[in-house]
């Protein structure tokens, strides 16, 4: 019972996190920048707890990325002026990041059960 109340509140961050970009992304007024700033945050709290996922997308080719190098690719497709699909790439990034924190926080402590 206490494993799932820890469970609770780590899927909080994610879910908040993809919530916040998703509404952004279905409103059309996606602020490109503040997605990204929110995606590189996301991330680098993913990584310290070794929670960054890999993803197959279209901006990268037909092969798994990490998810740092689709965050590089939302930052060229920024400067290249094309704010929609950085704003896409980053709503990705931002929710495999939440999601790949939540994982490791939910397996943090897991041991063989025999």
């Amino acid at each position: 019972m206490n494993k799932r109340r820890q469970t609770r509140f780590t899927l909080l961050l994610p879910c908040a996190v993809l919530a916040l970009s998703m509404g952004q992304v279905q409103a059309g007024t996606c602020d490109a920048t503040a997605s990204i700033d929110t995606a590189t945050k996301a991330l680098s709290t993913a990584k310290k707890v070794g929670g960054e996922w890999r993803l197959i997308d279209k901006s990268t080719g037909s092969a798994s990325q990490p998810i740092s190098k689709l965050l590089k690719t939302a930052k060229k497709k920024l400067k290249a002026g094309e704010t929609d699909e950085a704003c896409r790439i980053a709503t990705k990034v931002a929710w495999a990041a939440g999601m790949g924190l939540a994982q490791a926080d939910a397996q943090a402590n897991v041991k063989p059960i025999y």
